[in-house]
Formats: C-alpha cells, structure tokens, sequence
C-alpha cells in the first residue's frame, strides 16, 4: 500500500494511508508488525515497525484517511544510518525557520 510520512522520529513515524485494512488485514491489529520502505532523498530504507496508535483523518481536513503512529523495532544498520541522518536534516531545517 502506498502512503506518505507526516512526522519523522529517530525512534517512530506517522504515516497517512488511504485505508486501514490490507486485503482482509486490518494493519493496526494486536501484535501487528508492519515491514516498511520509505523512499528518502538518499534512497529507500527498509524497516519494520509496530503500530501504537492510529486515527481517521476528518474529510474536511487536507488530507484523508488514517494516520498511524508507529515504532520503529528493528531496521538494518545501514539503512538506520541512513535514515537518522535525513531525520537530522528535517529538525536542523526546522530549527532554522523556527526563528
């Protein structure tokens, strides 16, 4: 399923996808692990994460369907590296605008 980021942390992510099921899966389900690629600037980074929260998006909000807070548990070393430096990037822009 496709979807997009919309908060990045060294330990977790939310993540905006058009529905909540996968086939007959529902994708927030006790003990659910979920094996992510998000495609970043420096290339893809694989990991797998479990979901600690989500919530349908409003239809009069920009976007729609469900936001889900997950936890990183386990992503390759490289791709880990990888992956903490882009975080980096975002609060080191962030710091800067914040002025």
């Amino acid at each position: 399923m496709d979807g997009h980021t919309h908060d990045l942390s060294s330990n977790g992510l939310a993540l905006v996808v058009p529905r909540i099921t996968l086939g007959e899966h529902h994708l927030v389900g006790e003990n659910r692990g979920l094996n992510l690629k998000l495609q970043l600037p420096g290339g893809p980074v694989e990991m797998q994460a479990t979901p600690v929260r989500y919530e349908r998006l409003e239809e009069d909000q920009n976007e729609t369907g469900y936001l889900i807070a997950l936890k990183i548990v386990r992503m390759p070393e490289d791709d880990r590296t990888k992956y903490l430096a882009y975080v980096a990037t975002l609060r080191d822009s962030k710091s800067v605008t914040a002025n």
